[in-house]
Formats: C-alpha cells, sequence, structure tokens
C-alpha cells in the first residue's frame, strides 16, 4: 500500500513524452530477454549483483556493516552464487529496522514508501523504491504483458494504444483505426484500493504520459458481495479480470453454487496469493483462463508464467533466486525448500540474501515454450502456511488441498487449522446442496488414508471465513508454538455452526 509520496518536479509535456518514448523502447527490449541464452542472461545477471553490492557497501548501513564484520569487500562478489556470503535476512529484521536497509540518499526524497498489510505474514514492512527503478518496472511488465495479451487473443499493438484512451471519442477514432470494437476489450480490476499495480499507474501518469486510468479499465472492491461482482461482469464484459489468488477460487466455487451465469472472462490474472489445481481445472470447465505473475513489494516482479501456464519464468537478472532449506544451504533443483531473494534493481530499499517466506521448487529441466529464464517448477504457498505433523512431515497450505481435492471440490471455502501437532481443523463453508455428514465422513476417511490414524483431523462447518483487511484469504492458520516459527497468522472465523 502506498504510505505517502514526495512530492515530485514538475514535468513538462516534452518531458514526459521522452519518458514515455523511452518506456516504449525498453518494452521491445524487455520483450526479447527471456528469449536470450543463459549465458546472456548471466552476464548481465553478474554484472548487476556487482554494482548492486557495491552501492549496498557505500550507501546502505545494513550491508556497510555485514561486510566489514565478515571482512569482505565488493569487488568479492562476482555472481549471484557469492551473494550467500551475506547474512540471511527476512521480513522481520526489515520491519524491525527499515532504514538499516534504506540507501541513505534515499531516506527523505526520490523514492516512493509502500507498507506490506502483514495481512498474511503478520509483520508490517517499510519497502521504499526510487523513482528511476519504478519507471523501469513498467518496461519489465513487457515480460508478463505480451503473454497475457496473446492468451486473451489480443494484438499487442491494438492492446498498447489501448492504455492510452481516456475518452469516448477517442476509443470511438480508435475503433475505427484498428476496425475493431474496443468495448470488446474491457479490463476489471478487483483489488484494493492501494494495491502496488494501482499506485504504480498513478506514478507513472505523473512521469510520462501514460494515463493513470484508461477509459477500458474498471475497479472494484475485494470486500464487495458476490451478486455485485457477478452483476459487474455481465454489464461490462471483461476481457480480462484482476483479484488476488484467493478471490478468484472463492468467486468460481460461488458461481459453480449458485444460480447465476455471466460470461467468463478470457483470462483471469490472479496476484498476492495462490490457487489450488481444483480451482484451476474448474476454471478450464468454465471458459476462463487462470494466469499467475509471481511478484512481491520487495522485489517487483519475480517470475511470471507462459502461455502453458506451468511454473513461473524467473526474472533473474533482475531478481536473483534460489531455494535453500532451513539454515540457509542452496538446495538443488527439485528439492522443495524456502525462496530467498536478492532484488537487483531497486536502489531505496536493497535486499540481498533476504526470505521472503515462499516455499517452492525449481525445475530440473527448462520450460518447452523456448524461453531460457529459469523455471520455478512450483510455489507451495507462504512458509507461515507450513504444517508440521510429530513425524517431521511438512505439507505446505496447497499441498494438503491437493490430498483432500476430491472432497473440496463441494465447498465454497476451506482452511486448515492446526491446533496442536497432531490435531487439525478443517473449517468448511459447503455448497448449500452439499451433504454435510456425508462430506464430514469423506474427509475423515481421506484424512487416515493420507495423514494416517495418529492424526486427529475434524470438520467444522461455518457460514463464513473472514478475509484479511486487504481481502486476502488464509489458506492455513499455523500456532506458534505449533512449529516454532516466529511468524503466526489469527484466526479469523466468524458465523459459526456445528
Amino acid at each position: 500500500m502506498l504510505a505517502g509520496t514526495q512530492s515530485s518536479p514538475s514535468y513538462d509535456l516534452f518531458a514526459r513524452a521522452k519518458k514515455t518514448a523511452y518506456l516504449f523502447a525498453a518494452s521491445r527490449l524487455e520483450r526479447r530477454v527471456p528469449w536470450w541464452p543463459p549465458e546472456r542472461i548471466e552476464q548481465m545477471q553478474r554484472r548487476r549483483v556487482r554494482t548492486v553490492v557495491e552501492f549496498a557497501f557505500k550507501n546502505v548501513p545494513f550491508y556497510r556493516k555485514a561486510l566489514r564484520d565478515q571482512g569482505l569487500a565488493p569487488g568479492d562478489f562476482a555472481s549471484a552464487r557469492d551473494l550467500e556470503l551475506l547474512p540471511l535476512i527476512d521480513g522481520s529484521m526489515l520491519a524491525a529496522n527499515p532504514d538499516d536497509f534504506t540507501a541513505e540518499q534515499y531516506r527523505h526524497g526520490g523514492r516512493e514508501v509502500f507498507n506490506t498489510s502483514g495481512s498474511t505474514t503478520g509483520i508490517r514492512k517499510r519497502i521504499c523504491w526510487d523513482h528511476a527503478s519504478l519507471m523501469r518496472r513498467f518496461a519489465r511488465g513487457e515480460r508478463d504483458r505480451i503473454v497475457i495479451t496473446r492468451l486473451a487473443d489480443e494484438r499487442w499493438t491494438a492492446s498498447m494504444l489501448r492504455e492510452f484512451v481516456t475518452s469516448e471519442p477517442t476509443r470511438t477514432l480508435i475503433s475505427r483505426l484498428l476496425l475493431a470494437d474496443s468495448e470488446e476489450h474491457q479490463r476489471l480490476q478487483i483489488l484494493p484500493a492501494g494495491f502496488s499495480s494501482r499506485t504504480m499507474r498513478t506514478i507513472g501518469g505523473e512521469r510520462s504520459l501514460i494515463p493513470r486510468r484508461p477509459l477500458h479499465y474498471h475497479h472494484l472492491s475485494p470486500t464487495a458481495p458476490f451478486e455485485v461482482a457477478a452483476a459487474q461482469i455481465r454489464a461490462i464484459k471483461p476481457r480480462i479480470v484482476y483479484s488476488f489468488g484467493s478471490y478468484a477460487e472463492q468467486f468460481l466455487r460461488q458461481l459453480v453454487d449458485s444460480d447465476i451465469r455471466i460470461p467468463m472472462p478470457g483470462v483471469w490474472v490472479y496476484l498476492g496469493d495462490m490457487v489450488s489445481d481444483s480451482a484451476r481445472e474448474l476454471a478450464d470447465e468454465l471458459g476462463c483462463r487462470l494466469y499467475s505473475v509471481y511478484g512481491a513489494m520487495e522485489a517487483g516482479t519475480i517470475g511470471f508464467q507462459c502461455e502453458r501456464r506451468e511454473g513461473f519464468h524467473l526474472n533473474v537478472d533482475l531478481c536473483a533466486v534460489r531455494v535453500a532449506n532451513a539454515n540457509g544451504r542452496t538446495l538443488p533443483p527439485g528439492e522443495p525448500g524456502e525462496i530467498v531473494i536478492s532484488s537487483l534493481d531497486n536502489r531505496a530499499t536493497i535486499l540481498l540474501n533476504y526470505r521472503i517466506g515462499d516455499r517452492g521448487v525449481l525445475a530440473k529441466q527448462p520450460c518447452p515454450c523456448g524461453r531460457r529464464l529459469p523455471l520455478l517448477e512450483s510455489l507451495e504457498g507462504r512458509r507461515s502456511e507450513t504444517i508440521y505433523l510429530p513425524d517431521g512431515r511438512a505439507y505446505s497450505s496447497l499441498m494438503l488441498e491437493g490430498l483432500f481435492k476430491a472432497e473440496l471440490r463441494r465447498t465454497l471455502q476451506a482452511q486448515i487449522e492446526q491446533l496442536a501437532p497432531d490435531k487439525l481443523v478443517w473449517h468448511i463453508v459447503p455448497f448449500a446442496s452439499a451433504d454435510r455428514e456425508e462430506l464430514r465422513r469423506q474427509f475423515a476417511a481421506r484424512a487416515a488414508e493420507t495423514l494416517g490414524s495418529s492424526i486427529t483431523l475434524t470438520v467444522h462447518f461455518t457460514k463464513e471465513i473472514a478475509k484479511t483487511n486487504e481481502g486476502k484469504f488464509l489458506r492455513a492458520v499455523v500456532k506458534k508454538e505449533t512449529t516454532g516459527d516466529e511468524i503466526a497468522a489469527d484466526r479469523t472465523h466468524r458465523g459459526t455452526t456445528s
């Protein structure tokens, strides 16, 4: 969420036009980067690693002290692998001392300040982005924009022109030039007002000719009732919808359980959190393609899906990524672990060797699509939403949803809670037509089959499972004493029934 903006110089028309031309030229380059040979991508990454470490040593208190304490110099960092020499940091350290990670020249100006909500992890963090890096993010978004355009069956040129349409006369003119009806290419964003992609648009509008709000973009709060969202989709018939993953999944399930019929968007882009495999199958059945971008305020876009929508192509030239075990040791492709990132682009808040709080698995083989960026085979959810059983088995919330996939097909919402190492509760909002006792029996049978008889699982039916303040939905609630983890999510239930 945008916490505050610094007063920027008044850009005249020529300066804004020049910046717009630069962004378009840079976008054309960014479109090609994922296809570069791995050697060229690594060369760019190495150059940015050296640059950011040198900058951090000169300007960021934490890294100046860290290098000196370990007897290191910027010249000792030649590749992303060398970043492992730095202390492993996490969100709690950033939240406690944000100035330690902020470059001194950006403490009071030349940057935008964002605060994460902490709704998922319980940790609020202040993150700054310098203006130059923010503007470059517009161009770098071309890597996933081109994929979304193809999935939505749109032409790139027409899609870009529509970004500049802010009035009906202009839309009519564009429609005639393109021999196409622009009203068929609506966008609906079901995201909080302060979500980063929307505030980024405002910032870009101040410094370029890119409009803050094109005519074909519509906005709806994620707290709006299902019936309101369905009516909005029916009215504007969006080609593309944007929302949190948990919102998309619940909407699709409610749609199946209701008698409401709407024209489905061609593409539903989900951000911020994940969806289950069953939600993807449900979307395909309804004729809607689910697509995701993996990003975080700490690093921008970390990865993006290609047209195959399997895994995430990692922007390693902009953000170095590795998967590590609990001790911080790098794991090989194919082994699940914690995702550790190093943002190479931002100069205001520097985060190197940073545990972002997610778990994932790197792919052993390159993607058949032909892009040469490394592939994150799967994103398994938040570290804070991982359940540990007494025998040492660890299950992410998404893994558990996969185990109970058949049973969850008849639910609107589902949340797993770990009361003790061997005691689990499924909080379920069932379909109106579901036989609750039969569903309870099916959950119990599946638990015995997959988790074992030593695990006690109960099913608790409820009218609603509350969302976070940002409109997200916690898939798992894990008590702090259960895992020893420093991050604990709050239990958020209301309107329960037996």
